[in-house]
């Protein structure tokens, strides 16, 4: 059995979509159960009604008014965005009915991504399903901000989903020698038995660096010990040594994979590619493009607790197919976050503050009769008498300034502002 217990955060968006297809075929080649979650956040919906209290009619001012829309506020919210959250479900849980498939909703309140890891790591989750981006993608970015968030902060194998294709073709494994790198050898391999892929693994030496750093040490010695670094027997010996070794190294590193695949009955391609490694993966699946990359969350160098690998990470970014990134043996410990509430609590009023941040500076229109009477403030001042109006109007719950506004602020201005 490949994977019993499956979380797929869910948000309608169309790697969403792309995530419930995976979701159910990987359920059914494994017998799996299925995890549908999704979370949100009625609490910052409160909070921005309170701010907007001030824009409210005068009759809606009084504390016992104010009290009870409030309470209608927060009760109507809540409800709607629970009944939302639940919709975001109903397809996972449909195509889980029809193959029969057992499904959970697993539906919590709060900031997003601190609530999905909270949840990954307090369950017995085999592998999380997530989409690259979400329903606020911005299309530039690699990644989105809550997929990262989540997949550097659990300890789970993960699938990151970037497109729609299945899982047929070809799925690659990179191997670097490292324990991560044969677990990973291990999940591509039941996965090439149970979905009938070719099957290959790509390791990367890299001598250039070598190089690079001697030829660097060469040119600042002086003396007797330079012209040794810059010796042709030097250079010989480095090609030699050091080119040829690490060569042999990665070479036995596919040799081993290859010993661990053979008893599953299926073949296995080795591939060894010289060069940096994660640009050379890139290169290498964007020539050949496999369905699925299948990689350890850190590499050979990797130090205790690292939560992702700088292979790894640049990889997950840049990768033009889905990326199956294998959990660590071993608890990684550099991400307490999830186990301290102090580290959790910081975060959150971290986040709220970014959030006000962007609230308060966030831009408001101008009407013409606005724009003609601001630029008529010398231009030393204009800019302090630009920021004060749109906060006035913030402050009054406005989102366009208009020409009474400006006078409101020009009675406080007197002394600073010349309109004549």
């Amino acid at each position: 059995m490949l994977y019993k217990k499956i979380f797929i955060p869910l948000d309608n968006s169309k790697y969403s979509d792309y995530c419930e297809q995976l979701a159910i075929s990987i359920a059914k080649k494994s017998n799996s159960e299925l995890v549908g979650g999704h979370v949100y956040a009625a609490s910052l919906h409160h909070k921005r009604f309170k701010e907007m209290e001030v824009g409210l009619p005068e009759k809606y001012k009084e504390e016992s008014e104010l009290k009870k829309q409030r309470e209608y506020h927060n009760s109507l919210i809540g409800r709607g965005l629970r009944m939302i959250s639940d919709s975001y479900l109903d397809s996972l849980e449909s195509k889980s009915k029809q193959e029969n498939i057992p499904f959970t909703r697993n539906i919590h309140e709060g900031k997003n991504y601190i609530e999905l890891v909270k949840d990954i790591n307090s369950n017995d989750y085999d592998l999380v399903i997530i989409g690259v981006r979400g329903l606020g993608e911005v299309e530039e970015n690699a990644i989105g901000s809550v997929c990262e968030r989540v997949v550097r902060r659990i300890n789970t194998d993960v699938l990151i989903v970037k497109d729609d294709k299945p899982l047929e073709g070809r799925v690659i494994v990179t191997v670097d020698g490292s324990e991560q790198s044969f677990r990973a050898v291990e999940m591509a391999s039941d996965l090439a038995v149970k979905y009938n892929l070719e099957l290959e693994a790509v390791s990367v030496y890299d001598p250039h660096y070598h190089h690079v750093a001697f030829n660097g040490i060469a040119k600042i010695l002086s003396g007797e010990m330079g012209e040794v670094f810059k010796s042709d027997e030097q250079e010989k010996l480095h090609e030699d040594v050091i080119d040829k070794g690490l060569e042999k190294i990665y070479q036995s590193h596919l040799e081993s994979a290859f010993k661990k695949v053979i008893k599953s009955g299926i073949e296995l391609k080795t591939t060894l590619l010289e060069g940096k490694p994660y640009h050379q993966i890139l290169k290498y699946i964007d020539k050949v493009k496999p369905s699925l990359l299948v990689l350890g969350r850190t590499g050979i160098h990797a130090i205790d607790g690292l939560d992702l690998g700088s292979a790894t990470e640049n990889i997950l970014r840049n990768a033009n197919c889905n990326v199956l990134i294998t959990k660590s043996r071993q608890k990684v410990e550099t991400n307490p976050f999830y186990q301290d509430e102090e580290i959790v609590k910081k975060e959150i009023i971290r986040e709220q503050q970014a959030e006000e941040q962007a609230v308060a500076t966030a831009a408001v229109s101008w009407t013409d009769d606005a724009n003609t009477l601001i630029s008529k403030v010398p231009a030393f001042v204009r800019p302090m008498v630009v920021g004060e109006v749109e906060n006035y109007a913030r402050t009054k719950g406005s989102s366009e300034i208009t020409k009474e506004i400006v006078e409101e602020v020009k009675s406080k201005w007197a002394d600073s502002m010349n309109y004549s």
